[in-house]
């Protein structure tokens, strides 16, 4: 094996105590993971199943920045200088227009093709009736 193209530097090697050491830390954290994942990690792949994946956002997520509702001006209106502005051709800084009326945050353009092919619903100020904001008691 030739090390030409690294000149000055020394190949990596592990020692049996790093490898041990690196192994229990690997361990450590396998044992903490919750159960879930644990649960999702071990499931076998299943082809042709639909998937529901449900995102539900509170605090810092900013819904009418993430789903914009530019064709509402009271929404450039309400929110002078926070407001996404309406898609533009050409600007990626701009919302992305999913159906005329509503697009998706700049950040988020990578989704809007899913949503085209009907691979993603968007469920817009949507929540829990419990007015606790417990998610033991809802």
């Amino acid at each position: 094996m030739s090390f030409e193209c690294c000149e000055g530097r020394r190949p990596l090697t592990f020692s049996r105590r790093y490898f041990v050491k690196q192994g229990g830390i690997a361990m450590v954290g396998l044992s903490t993971m919750p159960a879930f994942l644990q649960r999702a990690i071990a499931a076998t792949p299943s082809s042709g199943k639909k998937k529901l994946v449900v995102l539900f956002q509170r605090g810092a997520a900013d819904g009418l920045n993430i789903v914009v509702p530019f064709g509402e001006q009271n929404y450039y209106r309400m929110r002078p200088t926070i407001a996404i502005p309406e898609p533009r051709l050409g600007s990626a800084d701009c919302a992305v227009d999913l159906d005329g009326f509503f697009g998706l945050h700049p950040s988020l353009a990578s989704l809007a093709a899913l949503f085209h092919k009907n691979e993603l619903a968007i469920v817009h100020a949507a929540g829990s009736p419990d007015p606790t904001r417990s998610h033991f008691d809802a």
